[in-house]
């Protein structure tokens, strides 16, 4: 569909060693990013130039947490003049005992 989706989801299983697909398979499909933080920002840069927009998403705000099946949400449509970005924070220490 040319676009790019977000999601946000727990892990729902302890099994070690198996393979989860929770991206849709398909030739053109990929994973860009993956982040643990609890309120994880994303700056979107679209245009060149004069025409250059930047807008910053805060993710846990636009997207509900949802099946690791699910294919997510649109965040927008493939371009390339579109630069994504995403923004650094602090990551508690005990941030990964929450993966399960």
């Amino acid at each position: 569909k040319m676009q790019f989706n977000i999601k946000r989801f727990h892990i729902e299983t302890t099994t070690l060693h198996n393979k989860f697909l929770f991206i849709k398979e398909g030739v053109d499909n990929y994973l860009d990013a993956v982040t643990t933080a609890a309120t994880p920002i994303l700056w979107i840069s679209t245009g060149r130039g004069a025409q250059l927009k930047k807008q910053k998403i805060k993710v846990a705000n636009l997207v509900d947490v949802m099946g690791w099946k699910a294919v997510g949400t649109k965040l927008i449509d493939f371009s390339k003049s579109i630069a994504l970005e995403w923004e650094q924070t602090e990551a508690k220490p005990d941030a990964q005992q929450k993966l399960f």
